[in-house]
């Protein structure tokens, strides 16, 4: 028997950013990539939507690149990575110039309004997951340190006792019907 090809091979092509191929498929079915496109940004576009810039930003947060230029000059670019802009239905990444030229314009508006369109989408999961762990377990603990602030040495100048670093710890207890808001300051000197 013969061997018949009915369409054209195309040869398999390969990432290195595989889990930002599936974030993309789970973001597009979720609808943030959509919710985020639909945000209306005053800015001009040429190659690419501004829209596509802030969605390629999101997702060099995701990916874990520590600096933006990382996006173009990392040893595996994400702006040359096809198949992590197909996943995320689109049809190319910028550069990270433009990128960071669209970063800087945003408008206070229009930051407040993307953040508007990934809560519509973020919320109902945490909300899922609140509600399951309040049936699991009666109750939820939510703890976590803030990044810790380091004081100018001029600060003693103004009143405030010499210190070198300060955090808060944020404690939130949260029982059906009633929470309760516990917040403990805690002062390192030097």
């Amino acid at each position: 028997m013969s061997h018949i090809q009915t369409s054209p091979e195309t040869p398999p092509q390969m990432t290195q950013h595989a889990m930002l191929v599936i974030w993309g498929l789970f973001a597009r079915r979720i609808g943030l990539v959509e919710a985020i496109e639909a945000v209306k940004l005053k800015q001009k576009k040429r190659n690419h939507t501004p829209q596509t810039k802030v969605l390629e930003f999101l997702v060099a947060i995701v990916g874990g690149l520590a600096h933006l230029q990382d996006i173009s000059r990392s040893a595996h670019p994400l702006d040359q990575d096809q198949l992590v802009a197909e996943a995320w239905g689109q049809d190319a990444w910028a550069d990270y110039s433009g990128v960071s030229r669209t970063l800087s314009q945003l408008t206070a508006e229009e930051v407040t309004d993307l953040a508007a369109a990934v809560d519509s989408i973020s919320q109902p999961f945490i909300d899922r997951e609140v509600a399951l762990a309040l049936d699991q377990a009666g109750e939820i603990v939510y703890d976590a340190d803030l990044t810790v602030v380091q004081f100018p040495a001029r600060a003693a100048a103004i009143q405030i006792r010499p210190l070198d670093t300060w955090a808060i710890r944020l404690s939130w207890v949260i029982k059906p019907r009633w929470s309760v808001c516990i917040v403990r300051r805690m002062v390192v000197c030097g």
